[in-house]
């Protein structure tokens, strides 16, 4: 994309941005010096979206770094953080050191639904600005092109502004690996290809570092799962407006990279459903459900075992496979454990036994019709029914959402952050 009119980008905030009053106070580089800041009733112009999870030797220079970039613009800063170690205290300890205004957001375990996407949402409903900016705590993200996000979206009047690895300026060179470079690159083809229209014009849709307009985002329809929530963004959303900007991806400065096996099963499962409907991937699971029963029933009939009897044995088999895909593919998991999901998801399947058996009967005793096309004809007339139930019964309460009682909050004064909220 072209650069950015600088001129419209300054009388931009020329506009409303009042200049941030001097300090005369100097930053050291051996302690901590707390800065009186932005006036409380300035505008902040952008917020910066952190999501941490042990980041804690990142922490300081990712925060110089983004001082550094937002010089003289009232912004910003909200960690997102659902670490184990002490990442929270240690940006709680430095908040002084910076102009910025720094915020803490801390997701106990229990409290840390939808992953890193998840955490995201969470941080743009805490903005202030009208622009969020996403960027990860690894300083693979570089600080310092956050201006020029800001600048697209003012200038060109966007909704959405990507930083880009794969446009002009841009790099995937941070990527530790061959293989890691295979699957991010692979994962952006299957996503493109999934959504041909929505995603027309997008180079990365991987990318984790990109700037929104708060105000076109409709955050209750995003359901995250897993660390890519710019798909989420783009998909679930209308129709958004959708520059990039090119930047280098950098390596990892500290810690080790979330991204693993079990991350890249997710994202496969998100995309699948963000693809289909869940009415149709309920219907899917189902439909491939009947194997099992189908040939289960038909098998212990031949060897001897009474279709009724046989149906039942079959039937838990069938039950097991269709927990187990619905499971992955259908409903949002929440916090609940798999084993209190899989006993009340058992005992209405074999409660439409109820129904099935007399049905299984009447097909088989009175009409001569042969086990297995009796079998699949009541499995037909049980599944609607089923869905509906396991939708409401079930997973009702996975999609509702967490929330969490034990956070970090700004204090009155400007950039002052410390006191939990119940």
């Amino acid at each position: 994309m072209s650069v950015p009119d600088e001129r419209i980008f300054d009388a931009y905030l020329a506009d409303l941005v009042p200049r941030p009053r001097a300090s005369s106070t100097v930053l050291s580089t051996t302690h901590t010096t707390s800065f009186s800041g932005y006036r409380p009733d300035e505008q902040v112009v952008v917020s910066v979206v952190v999501p941490t999870r042990n980041e804690a030797a990142n922490i300081e220079p990712l925060l110089r770094r983004l001082d550094s970039a937002l010089a003289g613009l009232p912004s910003e800063v909200i960690f997102v953080d659902d670490s184990d170690d002490d990442t929270p205290e240690i940006v709680m300890a430095l908040r002084h050191s910076v102009r910025m205004r720094v915020r803490v957001h801390h997701r106990p375990a229990p409290y840390r639904a939808g992953g890193l996407g998840g955490a995201v949402t969470e941080g743009i409903r805490l903005c202030r600005a009208d622009y969020a900016v996403v960027l990860d705590g690894d300083l693979q993200h570089p600080p310092e092109v956050v201006p020029e996000l800001l600048a697209a979206a003012v200038s060109g009047d966007v909704d959405v502004v990507i930083g880009s690895r794969y446009v002009t300026g841009g790099s995937a060179s941070g990527l530790a690996n061959g293989v890691r470079r295979l699957v991010s690159s692979g994962a952006n083809l299957l996503s493109r290809l999934a959504f041909p229209l929505r995603l027309r014009g997008v180079s990365d849709v991987m990318s984790g570092f990109f700037l929104v307009r708060i105000a076109a985002l409709d955050l209750d329809r995003l359901r995250p799962d897993g660390y890519k929530i710019l798909l989420e963004l783009l998909v679930r959303t209308g129709r958004l407006r959708v520059v990039e900007v090119g930047y280098v991806f950098g390596e990892r400065h500290a810690g080790e990279s979330n991204a693993s096996v079990s991350e890249g099963v997710r994202f496969a499962r998100r995309l699948f459903s963000l693809r289909m409907p869940r009415a149709a991937r309920f219907a899917l699971v189902g439909a491939s459900g009947t194997l099992p029963n189908i040939f289960g029933t038909a098998f212990l009939h031949h060897a001897g075992m009474h279709y009724m009897a046989a149906a039942v044995v079959a039937t838990q088999l069938a039950i097991l496979w269709n927990f187990i895909g619905c499971d992955l593919l259908v409903w949002e998991r929440g916090s609940q454990s798999r084993i209190r999901r899989y006993l009340p998801f058992a005992l209405l399947n074999n409660l439409d036994l109820v129904i099935r058996l007399p049905l299984l009967g009447l097909f088989v005793d009175r009409w001569h019709t042969s086990v297995p096309a009796a079998t699949l004809v009541t499995l037909t007339i049980a599944v609607s029914v089923r869905y509906v139930l396991v939708d409401r019964i079930i997973y009702s309460e996975c999609r509702r959402p967490v929330r969490n009682p034990f956070r970090y909050s700004r204090g009155a004064a400007a950039g002052a952050v410390g006191e939990v909220e119940a």
